[in-house]
């Protein structure tokens, strides 16, 4: 009984995670430890777990529980539910599959350009057309609207961040 509970329940993840998976050459993926608790939906665990970080200190280059940059939020966000997102925002601009904005789901990762012409800032869609990120204005992590005049001039593109396969397979 119990192993046919977790068959059906591991079948129905397989088919909601990954049907829309559309394998692209562009498409990089993260790394995604062994140890990651499949319970609750990632997307509703990504948000409690960025609202734990609000009204953390902004510090840029930082990362820890006192002080952290935008990339630092994330990375330590998305690193709680074992994947594994590179330092920068620039860099993490290239995981992921890029998704149209008003397709945008709650955990999506939005990139925009601040100081240059790369991704220099990322958020993390909070639903309801919010934003949560380390801000260097606020010098805080906080929630802002994503038609806000300032990122809507300098919004670049938003990536959903999905297992592959291959770390679905291992984790069975």
């Amino acid at each position: 009984m119990i192993k046919s509970f977790f068959a059906v329940a591991i079948i129905l993840l397989y088919t909601t995670v990954f049907a829309d998976i559309q394998r692209d050459d562009d498409y990089e993926f993260p790394s995604i430890s062994e140890t990651m608790i499949i319970q609750e939906p990632l997307t509703s665990r990504v948000l409690s777990k960025a609202q734990e970080f609000l009204g953390t200190q902004y510090k840029f280059g930082n990362k820890g529980d006192k002080k952290t940059d935008c990339s630092g939020f994330t990375q330590q966000v998305f690193g709680e539910f074992g994947i594994t997102l590179p330092r920068s925002a620039s860099e993490q601009s290239r995981y992921g599959k890029k998704i149209d904005i008003k397709d945008l789901k709650v955990g999506d990762l939005l990139f925009y350009r601040t100081y240059k012409k790369a991704p220099s800032h990322v958020a993390i869609y909070a639903g309801d057309g919010k934003i949560i990120h380390a801000s260097y204005k606020g010098k805080k992590v906080q929630y802002d609207k994503i038609d806000k005049q300032y990122y809507k001039q300098r919004f670049l593109y938003a990536k959903r961040i999905v297992p592959k396969y291959e770390d679905f397979q291992q984790r069975r």
